[in-house]
C-alpha cells in the first residue's frame, strides 16, 4: 500500500492545478489531428510536439518518433536513468480522433474546446484527448513534488488508434518494442461506473472484442438511366443482401466473465443461460439500459452496415455497389469464423462477392493479475471512496491495448469516470462529444495514485 500522506498530498496537488489540467485538455483537442484511414492523414505531430513542450517545461524528457511525416507517437519516461527499473508501468492513450462528418449539427465548434456546464466540448475531448491530459500532467505533479519513484514509469500517447494503429502503437510494437515493454500498463476501454446492487461498481476490462470488416461486392449492368429496364441495377440487387444483414442473428454467448456477477451489478440472483438471456436483458434495461446494452454486446458478435457506395453519375444505371460492415467478434471467434458467416449472407443473391479484412484480434490479460489491487487502490484514493465493488469486463470496441499485449505487458482497460458524470453525454464518435471536468480531475489523481500504489515502495 502506498503512503497515505503522499497520496493525501498528491491528491491535493492536482486540486490546485484544475485550471492548469483543464487548460491542457483544451489545447490538445484544439489540434485537429483527424484520422481518415489514409496513411498521410491523422496529422497528430502537433498534438505530440504541444505534449512534448508541456513535460519538458518541468524536465519531463519525451522522444518522437515518426511513422510517417506527419504522424507522431510520443514516449516520455519519467525518469530517463531507469529505463530498465522494475516494476514498471505504462500510461497508454492516443492523439488521433475521428472526423466531423457534419459540423452545423454540432452546438458548439467540434475543435473548439468550449466549456459549458462544466464540460469541455470538442471532438476528441472523451475519446480520448482528456487521458491524453490526464496523463500528461499526472507525471508533472509528481516531478513538481518531486517524488522518486522505485520503479520505471513511461508514458506512452500514440498516432493512429482509430483506424487500427498501423502507424501508432501497431508500428511502435514493430520498430520499438523496447520503449512499450512494461509489467503492467493501463488504457481505456472500461471505468465508466455502474449503481448496481452492491453499491458502486466498477468493471475493469481484461479484455476486448475482435473488429473485423466485410465488404461484400454487388455487381450488375448498367445502361443509359433514360432506359432503366436495359440495366440490371446493382443498387436494387442490394436490397436483399442488407436485408439478410438487417436481419442477421448471431450465435448467443454467456461465457463472458461479467454473466457472472449480475448479482452485483443488477440484484439477479439466478444462472444466466442462452435460453434466459433476452428475457434477463430484458428486465435490467428497465432499470439500466446501458448496463443491459453493454451485455447484449458482450453475448455476441455485432454485425452492421456502416457504408455504401454505388454508381458513378446520376444518369448512368450503377453497375456496382459495395457495402462494409463493421464487425465485432467474441473471443472463441476468428476471421474463418466471420468469413463463414458473410458466406450465408451472401449464399444464392447473384453477383455478390464479399472478402473480410481482420483489423482487430480479441486477447485478454488476466483478472487475477497481482496488479488489479494497484488499479483498486488507486481508483478508491482518487474518489476518496473505499466502498467500490470492481468486477471483470469486456470492452465491446477495439482498443491499442491488443497491440502491446503481446510484448507480455499485463493490461487493463480502466480509466474511471466520474460517478456524478453522465456517461451518456460524453458522445465519443458522436456530434457535441465531451467531457466532464470531473472526470478529467479524476483521471489524473487516479494515474497519480496508480504510479505511486504500483512503484512507491512504503
Amino acid at each position: 500500500m502506498a503512503d497515505q500522506a503522499l497520496m493525501k498530498q498528491m491528491m491535493d496537488a492536482v486540486d490546485a492545478a484544475h485550471d492548469e489540467i483543464v487548460e491542457l485538455c483544451q489545447e490538445i483537442v484544439r489540434v485537429p489531428s483527424v484520422s481518415f484511414g489514409d496513411p498521410d492523414s491523422g496529422d497528430e505531430l502537433p498534438a505530440a510536439e504541444l505534449i512534448q513542450a508541456k513535460l519538458a517545461k518541468d524536465g519531463i524528457e519525451a522522444d518522437i518518433y515518426k511513422p510517417r511525416p506527419n504522424r507522431g507517437n510520443l514516449i516520455a519516461n519519467y525518469d530517463k536513468d531507469k529505463k530498465d527499473a522494475s516494476p514498471s508501468l505504462l500510461l497508454m492513450s492516443h492523439t488521433d480522433v475521428v472526423p466531423v462528418e457534419d459540423e452545423s449539427q454540432w452546438t458548439y465548434p467540434p475543435f473548439g474546446a468550449e466549456i459549458h456546464d462544466n464540460r469541455i466540448y470538442g471532438r476528441g475531448a472523451a475519446d480520448m484527448k482528456g487521458t491524453v491530459a490526464s496523463q500528461a500532467m499526472a507525471l508533472i505533479l509528481l516531478k513538481r513534488a518531486g517524488v522518486e519513484l522505485d520503479g520505471r514509469l513511461t508514458f506512452a500517447t500514440c498516432a493512429d488508434e482509430e483506424t487500427g494503429g498501423v502507424y501508432g502503437f501497431g508500428w511502435q510494437v514493430e520498430n520499438h518494442p523496447e520503449t512499450l515493454k512494461a509489467d503492467y500498463a493501463v488504457n481505456e476501454g472500461g471505468g465508466d461506473p455502474t449503481h448496481g446492487a452492491a453499491g458502486m461498481i466498477y468493471e475493469i476490462a481484461t479484455g476486448e472484442k475482435g473488429r473485423l470488416e466485410m465488404h461484400f461486392h454487388i455487381a450488375g449492368k448498367g445502361f443509359h438511366a433514360s432506359q432503366p429496364w436495359r440495366a440490371d441495377n446493382a443498387i436494387y440487387k442490394a436490397q436483399e443482401l442488407i436485408r439478410r444483414i438487417e436481419n442477421y442473428e448471431p450465435e448467443v454467448s454467456v461465457e463472458a466473465e461479467i454473466f457472472g456477477h449480475l448479482d452485483k451489478l443488477a440484484g439477479l440472483d439466478e444462472e444466466v443461460t442462452v435460453d434466459n438471456l433476452e428475457e434477463i436483458l430484458e428486465r435490467v434495461g428497465k432499470s439500466n439500459y446501458s448496463l443491459a446494452s453493454k451485455l447484449r454486446a458482450c453475448s455476441r458478435m455485432t454485425l452492421v452496415a456502416s457504408m455504401m457506395n454505388a454508381g458513378v453519375k446520376s444518369n448512368s444505371v450503377a453497375e456496382n455497389c459495395t457495402i462494409v460492415c463493421d464487425v465485432r467478434s467474441l473471443p472463441s471467434q476468428d476471421k474463418a469464423y466471420v468469413e463463414a458467416q458473410a458466406a450465408k449472407i451472401a449464399e444464392g443473391i447473384d453477383g455478390v462477392t464479399f472478402h473480410v479484412h481482420e483489423t482487430s484480434i480479441s486477447n485478454a490479460s488476466s483478472f487475477d493479475s497481482p496488479f488489479r489491487s494497484n488499479v483498486e487502490e488507486a481508483t478508491r484514493a482518487a474518489l476518496g471512496n473505499d466502498d467500490i465493488t470492481f468486477l471483470p469486463g469486456l470492452t465491446v470496441g477495439f482498443t491499442d491495448s491488443r497491440l502491446v499485449r503481446p510484448l507480455g505487458n499485463t493490461i487493463y482497460g480502466f480509466t474511471p469516470s466520474h460517478p456524478d458524470d453522465d456517461p451518456s453525454l460524453s458522445g465519443a464518435h458522436n456530434i457535441n462529444e465531451s467531457l466532464g471536468i470531473e472526470t478529467l480531475i479524476l483521471r489524473t489523481k487516479y494515474h497519480i495514485a496508480l504510479a505511486l500504489s504500483t512503484l512507491k515502495k512504503s
